[in-house]
């Protein structure tokens, strides 16, 4: 690994027909191929921000990818899709913006 403070992570995402799809999610290289999360998961369900994962180098993927949680954080990933999306006059920003007040983080993904 390089001195890049930061590394993408791969995680595999099973599919209904047997196929997986891929994500992948800024972590922090710990060592010992353990990395701690920097950013929410869209799709990867079991790991939340800064969870610590167990993700050793795989040599067909050309990158890290996870095996397992180590540590978690105690941080929570709700996924919420809005319809619309939240967007100024939209109606739904309230809902986001409630969130927000409660102390939640947000991580928007492009409409459509």
């Amino acid at each position: 690994m390089s001195n890049d403070p930061t590394a993408k992570v791969l995680f595999r995402i099973p599919e209904d027909d047997g196929s997986a799809s891929v994500e992948t999610l800024w972590a922090v290289p710990l060592g010992n191929d353990l990395y701690k999360l920097d950013n929410s998961p869209f799709c990867a369900y079991g790991v939340s921000w800064q969870d610590t994962v167990y993700a050793p180098f795989d040599p067909q993927e050309g990158m890290p990818t996870f095996q397992s949680v180590v540590e978690r954080s105690g941080n929570r990933t709700v996924r919420v899709i809005l319809v619309p999306s939240a967007s100024a006059g939209s109606g739904t920003e309230g809902v986001l913006q409630g969130l927000i007040n409660l102390g939640c983080s947000d991580e928007g993904m492009a409409p459509g």
